[in-house]
């Protein structure tokens, strides 16, 4: 039986064509067409882009202040210019020894001190503000260095999670749906998201049977995790006006049985945009209050600053304008890092974009470039066949335009995130830096980076160490997708190859761990706890490649000090000393010091971000 291949939902323009007909989109589009390109404007057209992005000014503030109130909790401004002394728990300051401090001091949006408690009262003066911890832990804000937080916030506004984090099985992700569907009027949409029967225990696919068993008065839609299979009951292929004679569009397949009648089941956004398009909570999708609502809700995991490594995947350059807009909002509770994708490379030079551009709470890091596609959609780029096959997946990027963006992009001044899936995926990333430094361009100083790294090789490390490039890794391909790594994409052998940050780091190559949202949700705790111990999901018991585990030390480092590194921010956020922002995190345990397998279950208690509260559980 032939394998379903695909690519990378993140990086791919699926969210664009979900999106592309609804207003907020359209009026982006059409004054990019005013300013006389496609792609981009210059500077100068920011405040017609920032109207375009925020239609209706003061609802949108309203409605997204009063959809957050009720993670803020009574938050403290930093504005005030208090002085605030945190004491009596455990600081980690995850400075270069990882020391511990007595007391850290902060004012305004700035720590003041960290040190002892005499120390910092003598740097904080007499009329600090003193904050007791009582026995807990304070360490600096969580950052997630790969997120695809415009499009991810649109997707996660308008679809419910009903991935393998929350339902083991299919029939929990039912019952859900159920459960939804008996709160809501007859005649709304229920849409869902990240459904994977590869990993969720029960049918390979849903179909009318499993959805209009859900509700015969709602129309349902579940997008596959892969963003290349959908599924939905009947009244939703009534809503759409499709029925036993829609025929499939090129590429594309609605499934039928063997008797001929529709299943439910679609495959490729050109059979399934055809009924998720008439979704109206599409009409009313706005990228702005989708950012800021989402910053708030992962501050509750700790988070305090956050990504985007396929910039221009709503409506090209124009989504860098989007951000800046959310910026000068002063509603964001997290800062962020942003990649414009190299398939608008035009457009990002009409629009003058630098490497820097922004401020500390918005700001253009680097440059992103695709090798490959997805290991578990057989489209990662392989030496080898994969597992039972002849295939060896899919370059994105001939080397030829690997080589010549490179050079391009780092001559400029910019950092590189290259995506590589494949080992062969990888060669391909690693020889074109190599004629990128055989061409004279110092390429470790622009901190090259590989995003996901997944089948790593010891050669390949080398050479990473050798040309300067860091990793980051997707982890959750361990935990989620370790077995089916093992049993259905590479066999055991290769599957240890998987992540291999021990090896790396004994390499002396850096590394960090990030989630992909929306591939995985970004939890910094759990993702902690799977780089410690490498258990997968559907076989808890099972650890893919025991020696490739790090300590919690070390996890700790790759979502704080190493991942500000590697966004070019370390000499603002990453660890708590005097003169960087308060971005920090207040747990209820120290994850050095509890079960291993129990990381994932510290509360985050509060999260702080430029001195201001703005989480308290």
């Amino acid at each position: 039986m032939p394998k379903e291949t695909y690519g990378c939902a993140c990086c791919g323009p699926l969210v664009a064509e979900i999106l592309q007909s609804t207003p907020a989109i359209e009026e982006m589009a059409a004054q990019g067409a005013r300013c006389g390109h496609s792609g981009g404007c210059s500077h100068d057209d920011a405040g017609l882009t920032r109207r375009a992005f925020s239609r209706g000014g003061a609802a949108l503030a309203g409605g997204v202040l009063a959809a957050t109130s009720g993670f803020l909790a009574s938050p403290v401004r930093a504005q005030d210019e208090t002085t605030r002394i945190f004491t009596d728990g455990t600081i980690l300051t995850v400075d270069e020894s990882f020391s511990e401090a007595e007391a850290i001091a902060i004012r305004g949006e700035k720590i003041v001190a960290a040190g002892s408690i005499a120390e910092v009262r003598a740097a904080a003066g007499q009329n600090a503000e003193t904050i007791t911890l009582n026995g807990r832990v304070l360490m600096p804000g969580f950052i997630d260095p790969h997120t695809h937080m415009m499009s991810g916030s649109l997707i996660a506004s308008l679809m419910e999670y009903v991935g393998v984090a929350k339902f083991a099985k299919t029939d929990e992700v039912l019952k859900h749906l159920r459960g939804i569907a008996a709160q809501k009027v007859p005649g709304e949409w229920i849409v869902a998201r990240n459904f994977d029967p590869s990993l969720q225990q029960g049918p390979d696919a849903l179909t009318f049977q499993e959805l209009d068993g859900v509700s015969t008065d709602h129309p349902v839609f579940v997008l596959n995790s892969s963003g290349h299979l959908a599924y939905a009951n009947r009244a939703a292929f009534a809503a759409a006006g499709i029925d036993e004679n829609v025929e499939n569009p090129e590429g594309a397949e609605f499934v039928r049985d063997a008797a001929g009648r529709l299943t439910g089941t679609m495959k490729s956004n050109v059979a399934f945009l055809k009924v998720l398009r008439h979704y109206p909570a599409l009409n009313a999708a706005d990228p702005i209050a989708a950012l800021i609502e989402l910053s708030a809700e992962f501050a509750k995991q700790g988070l305090t600053t956050l990504s985007d490594l396929a910039m221009g995947g709503l409506y090209g350059a124009r989504d860098w304008e989007g951000y800046q807009a959310a910026g000068a909002s002063g509603l964001l509770k997290a800062r962020m890092r942003v990649y414009p994708l190299y398939t608008f490379d035009e457009a990002w030079d009409e629009a003058g974009l630098r490497p820097g551009d922004g401020d500390a709470l918005v700001r253009i890091a680097g440059y992103k470039l695709i090798a490959d596609g997805s290991n578990q959609g057989f489209t990662g780029l392989q030496r080898e066949p994969y597992l039972n096959s002849q295939d060896r997946g899919l370059a994105y990027m001939t080397p030829e335009e690997l080589r010549r963006l490179i050079l391009k992009r780092g001559w400029q001044g910019w950092q590189l995130a290259m995506h590589g899936n494949g080992d062969k995926g990888i060669d391909n990333i690693l020889d074109a830096c190599q004629a990128a430094q055989d061409a004279g361009l110092d390429v470790a100083k622009l901190r090259p980076r590989i995003e996901h790294c997944s089948i790593l090789h010891d050669d390949q490390i080398a050479r990473m160490k050798e040309l300067g490039v860091s990793a980051s890794f997707l982890i959750g391909h361990v935990h989620y997708w370790g077995v089916a790594m093992r049993d259905e994409v590479f066999g055991e052998a290769k599957a240890k190859l998987l992540d291999r940050a021990r090896s790396c780091q004994r390499a002396g190559v850096g590394f960090t761990l990030h989630s992909d949202f929306f591939v995985t949700d970004p939890d910094p705790l759990h993702m902690i706890e799977m780089a410690v111990t490498r258990k997968t999901w559907k076989e808890p018991d099972y650890v893919l490649a025991p020696d490739e585990r790090i300590s919690v030390e070390t996890a700790i480092r790759t979502l704080t000090s190493e991942a500000a590194w590697q966004l070019g921010s370390e000499h603002e956020v990453g660890s708590l000393e005097a003169g960087k922002f308060a971005d920090l995190v207040i747990l209820d345990k120290d994850p050095r010091k509890v079960d291993p397998d129990s990381i994932k279950d510290i509360r985050v208690l509060e999260t702080w971000m430029n001195g201001e509260r703005v989480y308290r559980a």
